[in-house]
């Protein structure tokens, strides 16, 4: 039993980690618009001062969700 409820912690989780992290993602891409941008990796390769400013806001945003996601993992671990 504790296998079944451990599989569906780990399912829960990286549902929730990849939905987030492309919900996140989406609203950035809603946030610049039609203004010329490419992702690469951790930077931002565009000219626009606007872009850059949403991206390092957005980026925050994903950093600090993954911190989340990680301590209620631990926090619902140890209540199982």
């Amino acid at each position: 039993m504790m296998f079944v409820t451990y599989a569906v912690i780990a399912v829960v989780f990286v549902v929730l980690g990849i939905g987030g992290i492309m919900y996140l993602d989406h609203r950035f891409s809603l946030s610049v618009g039609d203004r010329p941008f490419a992702i690469k990796g951790r930077r931002v390769d565009s000219d626009d001062p606007f872009v850059r400013a949403q991206f390092r806001k957005f980026y925050a945003l994903r950093v600090a969700y993954s911190l989340l996601l990680l301590v209620l993992l631990l926090v619902v671990v140890s209540h199982v």
